[in-house]
This record gives C-alpha cells, sequence and structure tokens, in this order.
C-alpha cells in the first residue's frame, strides 16, 4: 500500500502508543526525519511493509544527479563527435578521464545518499 488515498488516512483513527527511552524516541524521531516522512509512516513501513511515500527530498536530489549526468552525457558525447570527425586525440586531452572521475563522484554520492556505499577516497 503505497499511496493512501485521503478517505484512507481519515479511517485511521486508532491510537497506539508505546515506552521508549529518550535515546530511543530521539533516534526513532530522527529516522523519520531523515526519511521525509512521520514517525506513524515509518512504524508502519516497519511493522507492516507499507512502502513510505517518496520525499520531495529525494525527488529533488534526483532531479539534481539525472540533470549531472546529462551534462556528463553530452560531454563524453562531443568527445567522440571529434575523435570519430578524425580530430587529433591530443585535443581532448584528459577531457574523457575527467568525465567519467566526475561520473564515478555523482555515482558515489548518489549510492551514499540512498545508504548503499560508505564515504570512500576518491580514486587518485
Amino acid at each position: 500500500m503505497s499511496k493512501t488515498r485521503g478517505s484512507e488516512r481519515r479511517a485511521r483513527n486508532g491510537w497506539l502508543a508505546m515506552r521508549s527511552s529518550a535515546e530511543e524516541e530521539a533516534l526513532i524521531r530522527k529516522k523519520a526525519a531523515d526519511a521525509g516522512i512521520s514517525v506513524s509512516e515509518l512504524m508502519r513501513a516497519a511493522t507492516l511493509g507499507y512502502r513510505p511515500p517518496a520525499s520531495k527530498i529525494d525527488v529533488a536530489a534526483l532531479t539534481k544527479v539525472l540533470f549531472e549526468i546529462g551534462k556528463i552525457g553530452s560531454n563524453i558525447n562531443q568527445i567522440a563527435y571529434h575523435l570519430n570527425a578524425g580530430r587529433p586525440g591530443d585535443v581532448m586531452e584528459g577531457s574523457i578521464e575527467s568525465a567519467l572521475r566526475e561520473l564515478d563522484e555523482w555515482r558515489t554520492a548518489l549510492m551514499q545518499a540512498l545508504g548503499f556505499e560508505r564515504s570512500r577516497k576518491p580514486p587518485a
């Protein structure tokens, strides 16, 4: 149940409470805030397997990543055009390496933002 219609939300009039330490409460509230969802949505996701709605922060971040990847793709396309046109490779020296390095940086940032990869040193 990934989307909840307004009538279903209004039908949620039950109330559940749980005991927790101050540290647990702070951690639960932080996890919900980090995910851009309410504590109730976090609990539904954890206990009932509901998929929380995508947060606006995620959409904005993904839009930025897509934009940057598009720019990198355009650069690589221009490099390929020059090479295929028979222009000397020394004109493009470093361009491919630079584009690939930038693409790897964005990939790493995206993977870290999604929680799939820990911080690592950039390649030399």
